[in-house]
């Protein structure tokens, strides 16, 4: 069983399972998503708070605050324009339950100051990369969808496909949910070549260009011109260029040019004949004339008689 959780920004996160030989895929809604969130934080919340409690009331002071590290973390990782907020509401709610039920300890209360600093700090830092992380994520996603070249990545181990951009998928007739997940030789065929195209890649950083046949929907071939653009241990991203239209523009005018060839041939051919044609008949006139001449030179002329 495939389970796909949808995020605000559109990407796709795909958690697999595999029982036996069936499968079956499950599509969370973006608001069942959304909920699954919520529910994940404040249960992360309330087993911050209950170990706090129930440390202060146990004399444990050692331990629960790192219990309120991790829903920070959380809301940063799910929602982080709201890290810092919610970094600043769970320290205070911190510092007053040690207030609370700290029995005004000096030291307690000094240490928890110190606590309720690094949340924030953690809430402000924390925040500030992801969200231009997120940002930076959204730029390449751009680039990557309005690119005019399609472009894929895929694991080198298992060859499943990771990315790929609509570009590329609208080339081959696919929307690009459909090939998320999929192994690669669902487009590329050759397992052959695609194994010698991976180690010419792994082997040679220059990273050279290669025609290859890709299988679109309804079992279209399309041409493409492919090369590694970035290189990892376990993932190759690759450029892909659709050549199928000037293939087979390249492909008419090389027969318009065999076509007009043969033509030319054959109309050399036929003025040949004709040349040799009128050749022999201007050596038969020239023998009539020849004879006709000599006739005339053997007969006597009139006034010798």
């Amino acid at each position: 069983m495939k389970l796909i959780l949808i995020t605000k920004s559109g990407s796709t996160h795909r958690f697999g399972w595999e029982f036996g030989r069936g499968r079956s895929v499950a599509h969370l809604s973006v608001e069942n998503v959304e909920v699954l969130r919520l529910f994940i934080v404040t249960a992360a919340t309330i087993v911050a708070i209950l170990t706090t409690i129930f440390s202060l009331l146990n004399g444990i002071i050692n331990v629960f605050p790192f219990h309120f590290i991790l829903p920070i973390i959380l809301v940063v990782y799910f929602y982080p324009e709201r890290g810092v907020l919610f970094s600043l509401g769970l320290g205070l709610m911190y510092i007053g339950l040690i207030y609370l039920l700290g029995n005004s300890d000096p030291i307690l209360i000094a240490i928890s100051t110190a606590w309720f600093a690094i949340f924030i700090t953690i809430g402000v830092v924390a925040s500030s990369y992801a969200i231009k992380l997120r940002e930076e994520t959204t730029r390449v996603r751009n680039i990557l969808d309005t690119s005019h070249d399609g472009i894929f990545c895929f694991n080198l181990k298992d060859l499943q496909i990771r990315d790929i951009n609509r570009k590329c998928a609208q080339w081959l007739n696919y929307d690009r949910e459909e090939l998320l997940g999929k192994e690669i030789s669902v487009i590329w065929t050759d397992k052959e070549e695609l194994k010698r195209f991976i180690a010419d890649v792994t082997k040679d950083q220059k990273h050279t260009e290669w025609e290859v046949n890709f299988l679109g929907r309804n079992n279209a071939v399309s041409r493409f011109v492919i090369s590694a653009m970035f290189e990892t241990k376990e993932h190759l991203l690759c450029s892909a260029v659709n050549i199928t239209d000037s293939k087979i523009v390249d492909e008419e005018i090389i027969k318009t040019l065999n076509d007009l060839e043969q033509q030319v041939k054959a109309r050399t051919a036929d003025l040949e004949r004709i040349n040799e044609k009128l050749r022999a008949e201007i050596l038969e006139c020239r023998r009539f004339e020849s004879t006709v001449l000599s006739g005339q030179s053997t007969q006597p002329k009139r006034e010798n008689i």
